[in-house]
């Protein structure tokens, strides 16, 4: 990001210009500011003519990070630019815009449309993708779907970022999650419950999931147990 910023900062003393570097380098910079910040991203495009013409290819609308910058129920209709913005992201393949899409028809009862959506982006990387799919997934009656789900949480378990995950599904849904309550599976995924150690016992009491969990590798907690607990957290935010 450094050498992109080096670059704004020289090509924005030169606007109207072009810039001496292969095109397809340009449409990478572009790509990678675009991945990081939209306001960059819309700063890089008045620097010169060179990272406008890149800002419009596909390839940079498929990069824009948005996950938050437009609210999944906004108390207003967006306006023409926007949906347009959103439109063209989304003909691009944008990850961000396909499980905003997929995850408000799920919210809305389009639960089969909203699902399909939501493996396909998980399935394609996705991580917040792959933490709310992997939570419905454990959620299910079906075994299989359950060891589905786990197979996707296991993953973000290993890229140390369940957390980070939950706390970006819960700021993008906020409260209408509470009005799309999963059917919860009553039965556990953890079978020895009586007999298990559980998950994160210290100083003889139980603790909620904090950003410690991410990197706690500690092969003496119950794996099960951490899951049933992610869903309880899942439940009720």
């Amino acid at each position: 990001m450094a050498t992109s910023r080096l670059l704004m900062k020289r090509a924005s003393n030169k606007r109207g210009t072009t810039i001496s570097l292969p095109k397809n380098l340009i449409t990478n910079i572009v790509a990678r500011v675009a991945s990081h910040s939209l306001a960059d991203l819309v700063n890089l495009k008045r620097c010169c003519k060179d990272f406008l013409d890149a800002a419009e290819d596909d390839f940079a609308y498929k990069h824009v990070s948005l996950l938050h910058k437009f609210p999944l129920f906004p108390w207003r209709p967006l306006n023409d630019k926007k949906l347009s913005f959103l439109k063209r992201c989304k003909e691009s393949q944008n990850m961000d815009t396909l499980f905003r899409e997929g995850l408000l028809e799920y919210l809305r009862g389009e639960k089969i449309s909203g699902l399909r959506i939501l493996k396909i982006v998980a399935l394609k990387g996705h991580k917040e993708a792959k933490y709310v799919y992997g939570m419905i997934m454990l959620s299910s009656e079906d075994e299989e779907l359950r060891k589905e789900g786990l197979e996707h949480m296991r993953f973000l378990r290993e890229s140390k970022c369940v957390i980070r995950c939950r706390g970006k599904v819960e700021k993008l849904v906020q409260y209408a999650w509470k009005k799309n309550i999963l059917l919860h599976n009553k039965k556990t995924l953890c079978h020895n419950k009586s007999i298990c150690k559980g998950w994160r016992p210290r100083e003889g009491r139980w603790l909620l999931l904090d950003d410690e969990d991410d990197n706690n590798d500690n092969i003496n907690m119950c794996e099960y147990c951490r899951w049933d607990q992610e869903l309880e957290l899942f439940n009720i935010h």
